[in-house]
């Protein structure tokens, strides 16, 4: 099996979508598989103690993390909507646990479309009303039984886990070989670690 770059991240987070538009190229580049493993930032703070600390300083930088994030997808040619209110990814991230669980290959697929109705259709992604249009019969039907899925909830808590005993202490945070990357703009060096990698 191909070594495993381990993807944290919020679905809320424009730097990890923006990284999320570059990241499966990188991957294939290398024989690299991805695992996207959403995390809740907010118990992550809270495990690291930086809660409320960390919940300020975002309140100070939210309107320029907008206006860079728009920047940085117009230089690289990638759509970008603004959210008006923050999405409520609970569902989205249970469904992409489930995934990781019972249908690895469709992962990518759902989080990537998940970031288009978010960050190109300016859409809701609290519902499985929400999640499931647009998207083909088999994800529909994991997007439903996601709800009440207890293993899915046990892989998001241990997500949340991993990505603290990692060091994360923000999104997106990425994991390969080891080493840890912090941003969407950071991607150039782990490309190049992983080119001075033995496969």
């Amino acid at each position: 099996m191909a070594p495993v770059i381990d993807v944290f991240f919020e679905f809320a987070s424009p730097y990890s979508y923006l990284a999320a538009q570059e990241l499966p190229a990188l991957a294939a580049r290398h024989g690299r598989v991805l695992r996207w493993r959403p995390v809740e930032l907010a118990k992550v703070w809270g495990a690291l103690g930086v809660l409320d600390a960390y919940g300020a300083v975002r309140r100070v930088k939210v309107a320029y993390v907008g206006r860079d994030a728009a920047r940085v997808a117009a230089e690289r040619g990638v759509a970008f909507v603004p959210f008006r209110a923050r999405p409520k990814a609970t569902l989205a991230r249970l469904v992409v646990h489930r995934l990781n669980r019972y249908a690895p290959a469709a992962a990518e697929a759902f989080v990537l479309a998940v970031w288009r109705k978010v960050f190109v259709e300016g859409g809701d992604i609290g519902s499985a009303e929400a999640l499931t249009s647009s998207l083909e019969p088999t994800l529909q039907s994991e997007i439903r039984a996601a709800q009440d899925d207890s293993l899915a909830a046990e892989d998001l808590a241990t997500a949340n886990h991993d990505a603290v005993a990692s060091g994360c202490f923000g999104v997106p945070w990425i994991v390969a070989d080891g080493e840890s990357y912090f941003g969407q703009d950071r991607l150039y060096l782990l490309d190049r670690q992983l080119a001075q990698s033995p496969r």
